[in-house]
């Protein structure tokens, strides 16, 4: 396969090996004018057959044209963009018309949208290819989207409106480790009186599940402290390992990892967090 070929249209080799080809005819573009009829340069992030194998219950998503169309163009942004123009919390524009982020992380792995690049820069006549290990799934809105319209996390949604301070959540970028009903439902009458009566205990303890920039799990370490927006700087203390995931403050454990939204990311997680200075008055 040459180095210097026609992105998508010319590049049929590489397209059918990561089954862009077959993707590309779901969407009656099979001949390559989805991109071919679009001037200008692109970079495309090509998931690998690995990533579309798991993808799991949105593997539905690939049977309509319409959402699989939306997907092909959120893989490609407008622009050249090589390794070492990456940069931590970068956005750029997709051709869908969203944007996507890249992360630099600890390791030096560098990621878009928490998929991890495993192959940088085929070059093509107008534009340039890199290979990604997941799938990017367009979001479908901010993380208060998110939160909203997921039952389960009705309950710490319901405690930021409480605060007045959903507009926090709403910041760019943003990780948050949000508890599930259940998880706050385990709280006692007595714990949950408190937080609801005073707002300003109730909002210290939401600021503790909001970190100031996006780690997918990819960025997340062992013994890793991230600091969060909590104004006393008290920091989340996180495990991980390949047997048991990740887990913050040794009792809470992410159940659902990297939830992608338009300005950051969503970690569910099975029991409440409590900042160290107030765990005796809150309880676990």
């Amino acid at each position: 396969m040459s180095d210097n070929v026609d992105l998508i249209t010319d590049t049929d080799e590489f397209c059918r090996k990561l089954r862009l080809r077959e993707f590309f005819g779901n969407t009656n573009h099979e001949d390559g004018s989805l991109v071919r009829n679009k001037k200008g340069t692109y970079t495309i992030y090509a998931p690998t057959n690995a990533a579309f194998d798991a993808l799991g219950t949105e593997q539905e998503l690939l049977f309509d044209k319409t959402v699989l169309t939306t997907i092909l163009l959120y893989l490609l942004t407008n622009g050249v963009i090589r390794r070492s123009d990456a940069q931590i919390e970068l956005t750029v524009e997709s051709v869908a018309g969203l944007k996507v982020r890249f992360n630099i992380y600890y390791n030096k792995v560098i990621t878009v949208e928490g998929s991890k690049i495993s192959k940088f820069g085929l070059n093509a006549s107008n534009g340039i290819v890199h290979v990604i290990d997941k799938v990017m799934i367009p979001p479908t809105g901010g993380i208060i989207n998110l939160i909203s319209g997921n039952k389960d996390l009705s309950t710490f949604l319901a405690l930021f409106k409480r605060a007045n301070i959903t507009g926090i959540i709403q910041s760019d970028p943003l990780t948050v480790f949000s508890p599930t009903n259940a998880a706050l439902d385990r709280l006692s009458p007595r714990i949950l009186s408190q937080i609801h009566d005073d707002t300003t205990k109730l909002k210290e303890l939401l600021e503790y599940y909001l970190v100031p920039h996006t780690e997918y799990s990819l960025g997340l370490y062992n013994r890793e402290h991230l600091r969060t927006l909590d104004k006393k700087s008290e920091t989340i203390r996180l495990s991980v390992s390949e047997s048991t995931g990740v887990s913050i403050n040794s009792y809470a454990h992410v159940i659902k990892p990297d939830i992608t939204a338009t300005n950051g990311v969503v970690h569910v997680i099975d029991h409440v967090l409590v900042p160290k200075r107030i765990l005796y008055g809150f309880g676990k």
